[in-house]
C-alpha cells in the first residue's frame, strides 16, 4: 500500500472516530439538558393548571368554554389531555389534542404509552375537585423529544458528511503534495552519483526536508571523492610521465649514438624503472580514496649523489635543447627524508625549468644549510613568471599566462607543494618576467 493511501486511510479513520465520539458525547449532553428542561417545563404547566382549576372551582366566575380554552393553552407536549371534575365528580371542563391540531398523530401513535396523573384541587382542608392530566408515560416518548432526537441525529449525519467531504479534499491535497515530495526525493536519490544531479526544492515536511538535505550532503561528499580520485589519477599520470620521458630520451640517445651503453646508463635506466615501480605501488591510493596522504618512508640519503643521479637522467634532454644543467656544489651532505618524494619534487622543478627556458639558457642547482634546514635552489634563465600568477602557482590545475603554449596539466608544482608539506618542508619562488625564476626548497635536516 502506498504512503498516500495509508495517509488517506488513517486520516479518514481518525476523522470518523473523532466525529462519532464527538456526536455521541454532544448528543448525550444535549439530550440530558433537553430532558431536564422538558421536566421543568412540564412541572411548571401542572402548577399553572392547578392554580387555574382552583380559581375556577372556587370563584366560579369563568364559563366552561373559557375554562376549556385556557386549559387548551396548556396542552403542551407531553400533556395529551386535561379533565377537570368538581367535588361531586361532574366534568367541569376538558381539553384534548385532536387530529388536525398537530398533535393527534403523535397521540394516536402513543396511545399505549400514555398515563394519567390525578391531582386533587383543595382550598385548605376542603376538596374542590379533581384534575386528571393524561401525558406520555415517559418524557423520552414525547413527540417533541422524538423530533428533537431525530433532528439531532440528522444534523449529526449532515455534520459528518460535511466533515468527511472536507477531509477527503484536504487529505487528497496533502497526500498529493506529500507523494510528490517523496517522488522527487526518490528521483534525487537515484541521480545522486550522476552528472545531471539537481537539488530539489525543499519540502515543507520536516522529515522529507532532512532526507533531501542528507542527499545533498552525500552528493557533495561523493563529488569531493570523485575530484580527489581524479586528482590522484592525474598526479600518478604526471609522475609517470617524467621517468618515461627520461627513458625515452636515453633510448633515443643510444639509437643516435649520442651516448653509449655503460654502467652510468644502466644506473639511469634502473633509477627510472624504480621510480615507475614506486608510482605503480602507490596506485593503491585509488582503492583507499579516504586516505589523505601517502605514507612517508624516511631514510638517510646523500643529497649531492641524489642530485647527480637526477641530472644524469635529464642531461640528454638538456643537451638537445642546448641548456646548460649543472650542480654548483660538490660537498657531500646527508639528509633524512623520503627519497622518492624528494626526487619527484626536484624532477618536477627541473623539468619545469627545462620547459620555460629557451635554448642556450642555464639551469643551476645549489644547496646550503640554514639553521636546522637545508635549502635547495633551482635557478633558471627562463621567461619568468607574471606577478599575478605567483599567488596561484602551486594550486592544482592552475596554468599561468606564460604556459599557454606549453603542454602540461598544471599539477607539477602542486605535487611539489603537497610532497614537501608531507615531509615537513616548504617551497618558495622568486621570479620576474624575462629574467628567470628561482625555486627554493626548505627541508629539515
Amino acid at each position: 500500500m502506498t504512503i498516500r493511501r495509508q495517509w488517506l486511510l488513517v486520516l479518514t479513520m481518525t476523522a470518523v472516530l473523532a466525529v462519532l465520539i464527538n456526536s455521541l458525547i454532544l448528543s448525550s449532553l444535549i439530550n440530558k439538558y433537553f430532558l431536564t428542561y422538558s421536566t421543568e417545563n412540564y412541572n411548571n404547566h401542572i402548577s399553572q393548571i392547578e392554580q387555574l382549576a382552583a380559581s375556577a372551582l372556587k370563584d366560579g366566575g369563568i364559563t366552561q368554554q373559557q375554562l376549556s380554552v385556557q386549559l387548551e393553552s396548556h396542552l403542551d407536549d407531553p400533556i395529551v389531555s386535561i379533565k377537570l371534575y368538581d367535588a361531586d365528580g361532574t366534568l367541569v371542563a376538558e381539553a384534548e389534542n385532536k387530529p388536525g391540531n398537530g398533535y393527534g398523530m403523535g397521540s394516536a401513535m402513543r396511545k399505549n404509552s400514555e398515563e394519567t396523573e390525578t391531582y386533587q384541587i383543595t382550598d385548605g382542608d376542603t376538596v374542590l375537585g379533581t384534575l386528571n392530566v393524561a401525558r406520555y408515560s415517559s418524557l423520552r416518548d414525547s413527540q417533541v423529544s422524538v423530533m428533537f432526537k431525530t433532528s439531532l441525529l440528522q444534523n449529526s449525519l449532515i455534520s459528518f458528511a460535511v466533515v468527511f467531504a472536507v477531509l477527503i479534499v484536504i487529505g487528497l491535497f496533502v497526500s498529493r503534495r506529500l507523494s510528490r515530495d517523496l517522488t522527487s526525493t526518490a528521483s534525487q536519490a537515484l541521480s545522486i552519483d550522476m552528472e545531471g544531479y539537481e537539488a530539489q526544492k525543499p519540502s515543507k515536511v520536516r522529515e522529507i526536508r532532512v532526507i533531501q538535505s542528507g542527499l545533498d550532503t552525500l552528493h557533495d561528499r561523493l563529488k569531493i571523492k570523485q575530484i580527489g580520485r581524479k586528482r590522484t589519477v592525474d598526479e600518478l599520470v604526471h609522475q609517470t610521465r617524467t621517468p618515461l620521458t627520461i627513458l625515452q630520451a636515453h633510448l633515443e640517445g643510444l639509437e643516435d649514438g649520442i651516448t653509449t651503453w655503460s654502467d652510468d646508463e644502466i644506473k639511469v635506466f634502473r633509477a627510472q624503472i624504480d621510480n615507475i615501480s614506486s608510482i605503480v605501488s602507490n596506485m593503491s591510493m585509488l582503492i583507499d580514496a579516504d586516505r589523505p596522504v601517502q605514507e612517508l618512508h624516511s631514510e638517510e640519503i646523500d643529497l649531492h649523489a641524489l642530485l647527480g643521479q637526477i641530472i644524469d637522467g635529464l642531461k640528454i634532454q638538456f643537451e638537445k635543447k642546448r641548456i646548460d644543467l649543472r650542480i654548483l656544489n660538490s660537498q657531500k651532505i646527508l639528509i633524512k627524508t623520503d627519497q622518492y618524494k624528494l626526487s619527484q619534487c626536484i624532477y618536477n622543478l627541473i623539468t619545469n625549468a627545462y620547459k620555460f627556458t629557451p635554448p642556450d639558457g642555464k639551469v643551476e642547482i645549489s644547496y646550503e644549510t640554514a639553521d636546522a634546514n637545508i635549502l635547495i635552489h633551482i635557478k633558471d634563465t627562463g621567461i619568468g613568471i607574471a606577478e599575478e600568477d605567483l599567488p596561484h602557482l602551486f594550486d592544482a590545475y592552475y596554468r599561468g599566462h606564460n604556459s599557454a603554449e606549453s603542454s602540461g596539466d598544471g599539477l607539477g608544482l602542486y605535487v611539489v607543494k603537497e610532497n614537501l608539506e608531507q615531509m615537513g618542508g616548504t617551497i618558495g619562488v622568486q621570479s620576474k618576467p624575462g629574467e628567470g625564476s628561482t625555486f627554493t626548497i626548505a627541508l629539515p635536516i
